[in-house]
């Protein structure tokens, strides 16, 4: 668990600083850092946490979406909890958000942001392809991983498993690239991770095609870098 709280401290230090937008962006990166290395307690510990913020957001604005959002957030965490004391602290949140909801509903003072943020399918949609664009032209890799992470969580919070599955083999391509690029390996590592995880959430066989096709080439990669090193090592 202290590793864990390690990947929280500096986001939960910029939130502080910064407020509660810097702090989910600190959040969403720290998400893809756990994706991507398997590690599977800090991946549930962050999905907690962004519900927690979606928590205080609807607090703050009287919003009901925001705590919806939650709710399935917490849920996702849920599904991939193993440790006892984690799931437990998980449901807390979630009967206490389930309160808050219920109490906002019961008033008639609740609000949804729907219309403003990007939770509709045609604005996560449209986010997507300009995520996709900027990856084409050589976009900051941290932004993208960001944005492919925040329409992953949209994609959650939606109950869309094909947006999920893309935005997941989406953040695949970004290491991909990069080990590619650097010849960095644990880069490819990250990669087939992310592809494994977006094989396992996929349920169509044109999907299904694609990621193979990407782990098969990613492990390509790999060899001809290992083949690159062993040449130059002679020398």
């Amino acid at each position: 668990m202290l590793r864990v709280c390690e990947k929280l401290r500096e986001a939960d230090e910029k939130g502080r600083r910064y407020g509660l937008a810097r702090a989910e962006t600190g959040y969403l990166r720290a998400l893809v850092d756990a994706m991507a290395d398997t590690d599977r307690l800090a991946e549930v510990e962050l999905l907690k946490t962004l519900g927690d913020v979606n928590v205080e957001k609807g607090r703050l604005g009287k919003d009901v979406g925001k705590f919806k959002a939650a709710l399935a957030l917490y849920i996702a965490a849920m599904v991939r909890c193993y440790h006892e004391e984690q799931a437990d602290g998980i449901e807390h949140r979630y009967h206490y958000t389930e309160r808050l909801l219920q109490g906002l509903s019961s008033q008639g003072k609740g609000q949804s942001t729907e219309d403003k943020e990007t939770t509709t399918p045609a604005k996560v949609a449209a986010m997507f392809q300009a995520l996709d664009k900027r990856r084409a032209t050589g976009g900051h890799t941290d932004s993208l991983l960001i944005g492919y992470a925040q329409v992953m969580v949209e994609a959650i919070v939606n109950d869309n498993s094909m947006l999920e599955t893309e935005a997941t083999k989406s953040m695949g391509d970004v290491y991909l690239k990069r080990g590619t690029e650097t010849g960095d390996t644990r880069n490819l590592t990250r990669a087939t991770a992310l592809y494994n995880r977006a094989l396992a959430r996929c349920h169509n066989v044109h999907g299904t095609v694609v990621i193979v096709h990407r782990l098969l080439h990613t492990a390509k990669i790999r060899q001809d870098i290992a083949r690159g090193n062993k040449v130059r090592e002679l020398f």
